[in-house]
């Protein structure tokens, strides 16, 4: 700062007061353009004398020399002739740009009263928001300078050498040095990080050369206490002209931006965490509004349906759908939010879906209503598991931006221009005495903002914008101030309900300060309700990303890189008898088997160093352990989630105890079904290769047996009875079948087809088995008609062969393993040339069957595609005590285990 010699005479006394005026208006210019405003003074006849830097800007011209001495009227049409409607006006006007295009603009105009220079005019602009500027009273307009001291930024002044000057009350408490210990003390102690060591180079370099790098401009800064703590602010700096000093003044202001990093922090970190949380969904999501109209889908629902997320959003529900259902599909809404009826909301139904291709899968869907405010539209959430087997939400909080003038009792001079700009203020001003708490000041916004006039404010008491239960407590709050010298409310901010002129009520920011000496108190009061619409924004976004969560079928759980559960949803308490308070803040390893929970912590420490995806980023099967200690089968599907540089890891658990025993419950029904019609050795190859089977055999025994006069018994009975009558015998036969371990292979009407088992290793009493099961057909036959005489006397013919067949399965559905060949073709021949209860075999039979068997020679028949033959009939055989045993009723012998799926053994 410039010092002053001391005056000698009349002389030097005016030349120093004319230096120090000069001297102060340039420092309320500086202020003036570090607070942001944008600001014109103009003389009597409308010319401009003097604008801040940034009107050329908003005009289009690029200095601002173009503008010194024009008629204001050429920026602002018809401005002119508003100079003289009063102390103080404020109207709308349009602007007119150097591009020829109009500004929609709100101006207010304050006269400027000097003694010397006759009277300007303030004139201050602002694009779009509307400023209003009234008179201020007269009465105050002493304490302007106290008033600064309210106003919510600290306010710095310095030298062209750093050294501060001046500052406001709201820099000694943001800072903690008190005014006496911040004056004389290089700026740079308020800066931190990298700028400190900087900071006079910066300055040096714009005194030496003029380059305007932070002069004029606002930046982002690391701000440092007294205490050393640090905080991000903004910076807004400016310098103050000097024409009759060679000294280089500058003015700053300071704006804490830690809430409002914190709170874009917050509403980032939750963003990426829901949108993470929602796109590691096994399933498909949708979320609609009460028209069926698609919010927001996850990449699940791309993948499972095969539309893009641009190709759903906007488009309604039934797209999904099939055909029949689609069209009374917002029907179903619309009977919900009329009658409240739950027929599918909070339930799971099984439906079918439809892809974009046209093709249909079917699939379980589950819909939740999603809580939303009254009045907003109402969602609803769905998840959509296929049986075949966000829109990232984005909210912003943002503050109001604070402009408060600071100044010094050094530029009373020109309290009329700090005026005007406190009536310009975007906060509402009031002024009230310590003693009676009466209302002595306020600006044009506190009468924008309750509703009463100016005249209407001044001498009623402060309560008179006070709820009724504040109001109550109010006057006795200053009585104890002014009783204790404690501060409970002077000097701090705190949040109240302030109440308009028409009974309405609305949160908002109070804060108080004592102007020095002056018996008064003054306090600015800032209106919340956009800061309490974007919190409750962020509540509901919580809300809805709860409940999206929520109504997952599958357990949820969002863990730290310590493996420390963070949150769960209400699946995870469903599955594993936990509640959520028992959940969060424990190891993830309470819900895994002790072979595994040892290991966990190291898996994540090893995938954090080494970023090898081995778990991350893959669906794989563990067991899970629950409350009680019982464990179940189950997929995990794990994701790394990354917000705010923390590092989370969501996982989705995903009982499958049903599904496997569905899948075991299948595939033993399968095998039965496979060995009910195959051979149980044939069953197994074809398990284990599913190609083609195809064998050859050297020595098989078929038999034919076939009903005699079947056609003609038949034409009499009904088809019921015919049915009735074939499974009765057929099942003994199939019994008699399981007994002697042969193979049916086909019963085509009344014929009944059945061989050894055809097996080149294992075959070596075939054909005696097969005739003794002939003879037990013939006796089971007899006992057929003495239980059900009602179907007359049935007989039939039996033909037996042996000899080499070929043997395999054909066909792809309804399997059938059959024999083909010259050996069959005799078994068939000697049944159909046989007798009437008879069994017909040839010479083979008879030398393979053995000394258990008696034969009687029938001589020789001409057996068609063979020529004569000699054939024989099967009389009787010797007792076996295997077999009268099998026949009370056992089950028989089963063949070797070795014969039970050891394919190379076959």
């Amino acid at each position: 700062m410039v010092s002053l010699a001391v005056p000698d005479g009349p002389n030097d006394r005016l030349q120093l007061l004319e230096a120090k005026a000069k001297y102060l208006s340039a420092l309320n210019d500086a202020i003036l353009r570090a607070s942001g405003q944008s600001l014109i003074v103009v003389d009597q006849a409308g010319f401009i004398c003097w604008l801040s830097e940034d009107i050329p800007n908003i005009f289009g011209y690029e200095q601002a020399d173009g503008l010194i001495n024009q008629n204001v009227d050429i920026i602002v049409q018809d401005l002119s002739s508003s100079l003289y409607l009063g102390d103080y006006s404020q109207r709308e006007a349009r602007g007119v740009h150097t591009d020829g295009c109009f500004l929609q603009l709100e101006v207010g105009i304050a006269p400027i009263r000097s003694a010397t220079n006759g009277r300007n005019f303030a004139i201050t602009i602002k694009h779009i928001t509307r400023l209003k500027k009234k008179r201020l009273s007269s009465v105050l307009r002493e304490s302007a300078a106290y008033i600064l001291d309210a106003a919510f930024d600290p306010m710095f002044c310095t030298d062209g050498e750093g050294s501060i000057i001046m500052v406001n009350q709201a820099a000694v408490n943001e800072f903690g040095w008190s005014q006496k210990e911040f004056i004389g003390q290089n700026v740079r102690i308020i800066v931190g990080g990298d700028h400190q060591d900087r900071h006079d180079s910066y300055m040096q370099h714009y005194i030496e050369t003029g380059e305007k790098k932070m002069i004029g401009k606002k930046r982002e800064i690391q701000a440092r206490r007294k205490d050393g703590t640090e905080f991000i602010a903004e910076l807004g700096l400016a310098e103050i002209p000097q024409k009759h000093f060679d000294e280089h003044i500058f003015c700053g202001f300071i704006r804490n931006l830690t809430k409002e990093k914190g709170a874009q922090a917050e509403i980032v970190a939750k963003q990426n965490l829901t949108s993470k949380i929602i796109e590691a969904s096994f399933d498909a999501l949708f979320v609609i509004n009460q028209h069926g109209i698609i919010q927001m889908v996850n990449e699940q629902s791309t993948k499972a349906l095969g539309w893009s997320r641009e190709e759903f959003i906007g488009q309604n529900i039934n797209m999904i759908m099939p055909v029949e259902h689609a069209e009374y599909h917002d029907s179903y809404l619309a009977r919900y939010l009329k009658t409240g009826m739950k027929n599918m909301m909070e339930t799971e139904r099984e439906v079918e879906a439809r892809r974009k291709d046209g093709s249909m899968f079917p699939c379980i869907l589950g819909l939740a209503q999603v809580d939303q405010h009254v009045g907003s539209d109402r969602l609803f959430c769905g998840f959509i598991r296929s049986l075949a087997r966000e829109k990232a939400l984005e909210r912003r909080v943002t503050d109001e931006e604070q402009q408060n003038l600071k100044n010094s009792q050094e530029i009373l001079e020109q309290r009329s221009t700090i005026l005007g700009i406190l009536d310009a203020s975007f906060h509402a001003l009031f002024v009230i005495t310590e003693d009676e708490r009466i209302i002595q000041m306020v600006n044009q916004k506190s009468c924008d903002v309750f509703g009463w006039t100016r005249e209407e404010f001044i001498g009623q008491n402060i309560s008179m914008i006070m709820t009724d239960d504040v109001a109550s407590h109010h006057d006795q709050y200053v009585e104890n101030y002014l009783a204790t010298g404690v501060k409970k409310m002077i000097g701090k901010q705190r949040e109240v309900t302030a109440k308009r002129k028409d009974g309405s009520t609305f949160p908002a920011a109070l804060d108080l300060a004592e102007p020095q000496a002056a018996g008064l108190i003054c306090g600015f009061i800032r209106d919340l309700t956009q800061e309490k619409a974007a919190q409750a924004d962020i509540i509901r976004e919580q809300l809805l990303t709860s409940k999206i969560i929520d109504a997952s079928f599958d357990a949820l759980f969002v863990i730290n890189d310590g493996g420390i559960i963070q949150q769960v949803n209400k699946a995870s308490c469903n599955v594993f008898g936990w509640s959520r308070e028992e959940f969060v803040g424990q190891n993830i390893t309470m819900i895994m088997r002790d072979n595994h929970a040892d290991k966990h912590d190291t898996y994540l420490s090893r995938f954090l160093q080494s970023r090898v995806k081995k778990m991350i980023g893959t669906e794989r099967e563990i067991e899970a352990r629950r409350r009680d200690g019982s464990t179940f089968p189950c997929i995990l599907g794990l994701s790394e989630v990354v917000t705010n540089g923390t590092t989370q890891f969501v996982g989705f658990v995903r009982d499958v105890t049903i599904r496997k025993l569905l899948a075991e419950a299948e595939r033993e029904a399968s095998d039965s079904l496979l060995f009910n019609i195959l051979p149980e050795h044939i069953a197994c190859r074809l398990k284990a290769d599913p190609s083609h089977i195809a064998d050859h055999y050297d020595n098989t025994t078929i038999l034919f047996a076939d009903i005699v006069g079947f056609t003609d018994k038949t034409s009499k009975m009904s088809p019921r009875d015919v049915v009735s009558m074939l499974n009765d015998i057929f099942s003994r036969f199939d019994h008699l079948c399981d007994i002697y371990e042969l193979n049916k292979v086909k019963t085509i009407g009344d014929c009944y087809m059945i061989t050894s088992i055809p097996s080149n290793i294992l075959e070596h009493d075939g054909c005696a088995r097969v005739c003794r099961f002939a003879l037990a057909m013939l006796r089971a036959v007899r006992d057929f008609n003495d239980t059900f005489p009602q179907y007359g006397s049935i007989d039939f013919r039996v033909g037996i062969s042996t000899g080499p067949v070929v043997a395999g399965v054909v066909g792809i559905k309804r399997l059938l393993f059959d024999m083909w060949g010259d050996t069959v073709n005799v078994a068939a021949r000697m049944e159909q040339s046989g007798l009437a209860g008879q069994i017909q075999v040839t010479r083979h039979v008879v030398d393979n069957a053995g000394s258990d068997f008696t034969f009687e020679s029938r001589g020789t028949l001409m057996v068609k595609g063979k020529g004569l033959m000699d054939v024989y009939i099967l009389k009787s055989a010797k007792p076996n005590e295997k077999w009268r045993h099998s026949m009370k009723g056992s089950e028989g012998p089963k063949l070797q285990q070795t014969l039970r799926c050891k394919s190379t053994l076959i």
